[in-house]
């Protein structure tokens, strides 16, 4: 170890205290700036994982905190595909995961990315928090993949409300005939209690032409507010 590195720490000490400082809103911007800059020119695991720790945290003025996150972005961009594995387990503990997926999908493909997203979801259990599952059904919603449907299933009778719109937008993004049944029987179910929910289901079901097949007799009896059934088609009232 050299001098520099007994006052610095060694570069293991270095990319610590720059990890720390890019999460560091009390830091200046510069420093924080100069701190993802080493960690990208760094380059390795570990640094990279330090640099997406900055789209964990929120800046209070939101043009600088954009302005950073875009550097962020554009420094992990050149790195290349190197930054897809480490940003698929960083995935796995980020609530704001988004923006950094873009990169996987960019340099692996769509189906590597809808596969890390069937993944958080299968991961997301627990009621009480339901952000990062409904996020995760939202970026699902942008994909069409066969593996969708089956693995956004369960997600149509989950308890949070959110959860359960954010997966019928998920399905209304796949082919018709692997999706209509499914959510015309969410469309009579009579414990689904959201009107939202329902009224998005019957706009779509009314703007593509579906039947309502076996269901048009529970849809005649209780059917969205705002919404009528004529033959076997919803229709606005």
């Amino acid at each position: 170890m050299g001098l520099l590195d007994f006052f610095t720490g060694g570069a293991e000490g270095q990319l610590k205290r720059h990890s720390k400082r890019v999460v560091n809103l009390n830091a200046q911007a510069e420093d924080r700036e100069a701190s993802m800059h080493w960690l990208a020119q760094e380059g390795s695991e570990q640094a990279i994982l330090g640099l997406l720790g900055r789209f964990t945290i929120k800046y209070e003025h939101q043009m600088k905190d954009l302005g950073e996150k875009q550097l962020a972005f554009e420094l992990l961009e050149g790195l290349g595909e190197k930054v897809a594995g480490p940003i698929k387990i960083w995935s796995h503990k980020a609530t704001q995961f988004a923006r950094p997926l873009q990169l996987v999908d960019r340099f692996e493909g769509e189906a590597s990315t809808v596969a890390l997203l069937l993944q958080l979801l299968e991961k997301e259990n627990d009621p009480f928090k339901p952000e990062k599952k409904r996020q995760v059904l939202i970026k699902l919603a942008e994909y069409t993949d066969d593996r969708i449907v089956p693995g956004v299933k369960e997600c149509l009778c989950d308890f949070d409300e959110g959860i359960r719109y954010a997966a019928v937008e998920a399905y209304l993004a796949q082919p018709d005939e692997s999706v209509q049944a499914a959510l015309a029987e969410c469309l009579a179910d009579e414990k689904e209690e959201s009107n939202r929910l329902r009224v998005r289901i019957a706009e779509a079901f009314h703007q593509r032409g579906w039947g309502l097949g076996e269901h048009v007799d529970a849809l005649v009896a209780r059917p969205p507010h705002g919404w009528v059934v004529t033959g076997d088609r919803l229709n606005p009232a």
